[in-house]
């Protein structure tokens, strides 16, 4: 007899598929309509896709733009005013200058003025900003961390992205970008471009700490403090195409050459020769001593004073992928430093460090790093190894790459447990370091955006987020049905839990895209605490299965 009556199998409402109702243990996936349609791919005028890869000639940038006027808190509640006695003066901005066109704006790269050809106004309203994760876009990862603050506001904004065709540049050229928009105030949230990458581990102290963590990573050690890691093999890669989008949807009325255009992912699969995408998910927790701080107003972060200690604080990550025979097959880094003029993760949108006791400030530390590799198929071990430039954590793992078989139906692995976030802010994130391309590559299913994490441990009563791909060669020249099934197995006896009839993928297909990416919201409410496994198959109207994918995770 099942353990369980009724496992509910329901779908991210962001994702391509709808929420679902609870359903017997052998009952189909309910779906719904999808969320939005595609947009479909035109050329831009010279017959080529703007994408952005390294080599794409496409900046974005985000300008907030207040009105140059007497500053006010009013847009801070009155209930909240009351019990901050002193926030009023440290909360006083001018008002928002929203619904302007792209006619408003003049943009400046290295002093010469540049044609505007993407325009979108993104405005945020008032909104708690508290119990929620934040990430900040670098070239070469993204990192992440969990805000939970007493008083998680953040004001209203008038956020527009701008974008443009830069001049060409030569490696290692830095271009600035200056945006006047009439007697407006504005903040960008860079005011420079490089086609270098400045946040490489290796260029930190002149190599020397690099050299310590990479002879960490040979060590074996697990060191100080804990650190979690996570691959995940994908065979598909994303780009941030530009595309018409004949119907106008921007709060302003832009001009035609800026509006005609809009920005999405467009996923493709990888040709068979071609390396597979491995993502890695990276967690850690820092010690508290020296300039890291745990204040109370802000339980489980990890903070540095601000401004910045004149030590110059930073993160460090190292990633070291070594083949069977021990070599080096491939390898990441990057740093996260303490900048006082922006690295909290809301003052990329405006606005000041927490306040704490005695009006005291601190800047964030973020607490996650995603990144990813290119491998080809083999047998790897992955080394990734955090530093706060004193102190060295460790997390290893092994790692399986599978060679893809182009005319197979192919699952992909399995994402279990994941950050979920909206899809639309990624076009923020590419502001932020184009014209170099989102590193890792988003993994999006219509309009929700999956973050894998390291861990795939659950609260009893919760959601299991899960993110998998199937990869059907028939979408490329023909229509194929595609379907999924999926069943979850206790571990401690054997017994099963929930296997699901077949469900239709069809809402997550896009035509002439061989690429099928799927987000989930499994229902684990009702599970027991203890270890399980959940397992994926794909199959098609061609009468085509897959394996059986698997992955475990625990309910605590």
């Amino acid at each position: 007899m099942a353990k369980l009556a009724a496992v509910a199998v329901s779908i991210l409402v962001a994702s391509c598929l709808s929420m679902g109702q609870a359903q017997a243990p052998d009952a189909p996936v309910q779906t719904g309509p999808p969320v939005a349609n595609e947009p479909s791919q035109t050329d831009n005028g010279t017959g080529e896709i703007l994408t952005f890869h390294s080599h794409a000639r496409q900046v974005l940038v985000t300008a907030l733009v207040w009105k140059h006027a007497p500053k006010s808190a009013a847009w801070v509640p009155k209930e909240i005013l009351k019990r901050y006695w002193d926030l009023a003066a440290q909360a006083a901005m001018p008002p928002v200058a929203r619904g302007l066109s792209a006619n408003n704006f003049r943009i400046f790269d290295n002093g010469a003025e540049q044609q505007i050809n993407y325009f979108e106004e993104a405005d945020f309203s008032l909104r708690d900003i508290n119990e929620q994760w934040s990430f900040y876009q670098q070239i070469r990862g993204t990192w992440g961390n969990f805000i939970s603050v007493d008083l998680g506001l953040a004001a209203p904004t008038a956020a527009y992205i701008l974008g443009y065709i830069p001049p060409p540049s030569q490696s290692g050229d830095c271009h600035t970008i200056r945006v006047v928009v009439g007697d407006n105030d504005v903040v960008l949230n860079r005011d420079h471009y490089c086609s270098t990458d400045e946040a490489d581990v290796g260029t930190v102290q002149g190599g020397k700490l690099v050299a310590q963590m990479e002879n960490f990573a040979k060590s074996g050690k697990h060191g100080s403090f804990k650190v979690a890691s996570r691959p995940f093999v994908f065979w598909s890669s994303r780009v941030l195409s530009l595309l018409n989008d004949k119907t106008e949807t921007g709060i302003g009325a832009a001009s035609t050459s800026a509006s005609a255009r809009n920005y999405t992912y467009v996923v493709v699969v990888h040709d068979s020769r071609a390396p597979a995408t491995i993502q890695i998910a990276t967690e850690y927790e820092l010690d508290t001593n020296g300039s890291v701080r745990s204040p109370i107003e802000f339980p489980g972060a990890k903070m540095w004073d601000y401004p910045c200690p004149g030590d110059h604080p930073a993160i460090y990550v190292l990633g070291v992928v070594y083949n069977a025979n021990g070599d080096v097959a491939t390898r990441f880094s990057d740093r996260f430093p303490c900048r006082s003029e922006d690295n909290s993760f809301l003052m990329q949108f405006g606005f000041d460090p927490p306040v704490g006791s005695y009006g005291r400030r601190w800047v964030m530390i973020p607490s996650r790093f995603n990144s990813q590799v290119e491998l080809h198929s083999g047998d790897y071990v992955v080394h990734v190894v955090v530093s706060d430039g004193h102190k060295f954590g460790q997390a290893r793992m092994p790692l399986r790459v599978e060679a893809l078989d182009g005319q197979a139906l192919t699952i992909s692995d399995l994402a279990l447990n994941g950050i979920l976030r909206d899809a639309s802010l990624l076009l923020r994130d590419a502001a932020i370091v184009s014209p170099a391309p989102l590193m890792p590559a988003p993994l999006v299913s219509k309009h929700a955006q999956f973050i894998p994490v390291p861990n795939a441990r659950l609260r009893k009563k919760s959601f299991l987020p899960l993110y998998f791909e199937i990869y059907e060669p028939l979408l490329a020249e023909q229509s194929a049905e595609v379907n999924f099934r999926m069943k979850i197995t206790d571990l401690k006896d054997g017994t099963l839990v929930m296997n699901a009839r077949p469900t239709s993928a069809a809402q997550c297909v896009t035509p002439g895209n061989v690429v099928v990416p799927i987000a989930l919201n499994v229902d684990t409410a009702k599970l027991e605490s203890g270890h399980y496994k959940l397992e994926v198959q794909a199959s098609d109207s061609a009468g085509r299965t897959t394996e059986w994918r698997m992955a475990k995770f625990e309910i605590q």
